[in-house]
């Protein structure tokens, strides 16, 4: 199998408060510098018997999209991403990451509950005030089974008997 690097030069990110408000959600991506979702193993400790040490086992794993932005409460209605993670949270929300708009079969779609970020800053030494929020997904994300390229989906065909 050859390597394969996913690179974010040109990704969207949208949110919307509903899966359906997806279609037209919000495109957020020109104030994000990182968007993140990040897997949390879960594993339940079983103690130690007089037969076998303790081990662990698994469980199912939970989520969270982690985000960083650039402050921007004065962007234009319906306002940056600042006033819709202030405006929803604790609410429910959708989000869809696609990683390359030349590739946007490719995406991850998820349901999580918002978080606000920070507003203001570092005074006096020019830097951009940016923001900082993990948003904790409701259930694991939904991403698309990658296709198959039709050369190498089509089988070899058999050789003749003889």
């Amino acid at each position: 199998m050859p390597r394969t690097v996913m690179v974010l030069n040109h990704p969207i990110l949208k949110v919307a408060t509903s899966s359906a408000g997806l279609s037209t959600g919000q495109a957020v991506e020109c104030q994000v510098t990182s968007a993140v979702v990040t897997a949390q193993p879960q594993y339940q400790t079983i103690p130690a018997t007089g037969c076998a040490g303790a081990s662990q086992s698994p469980g199912l794993t939970g989520y969270q999209l982690e985000l960083a932005w650039l402050q921007d409460w004065t962007a234009a209605a319906p306002g940056g991403l600042s006033y819709f993670a202030l405006q929803n949270d604790g609410k429910s929300v959708w989000f869809e990451l696609t990683p390359d708009s030349a590739t946007p079969t490719q995406k991850l779609t998820g349901n999580a509950y918002c978080a606000a970020g920070s507003y203001g800053g570092t005074f006096g030494d020019g830097s951009a005030a940016t923001a900082t929020a993990t948003w904790p997904l409701i259930t694991a994300p939904t991403i698309p089974a990658p296709t198959v390229m039709a050369a190498e989906a089509e089988a070899e065909p058999e050789p003749a008997a003889v």
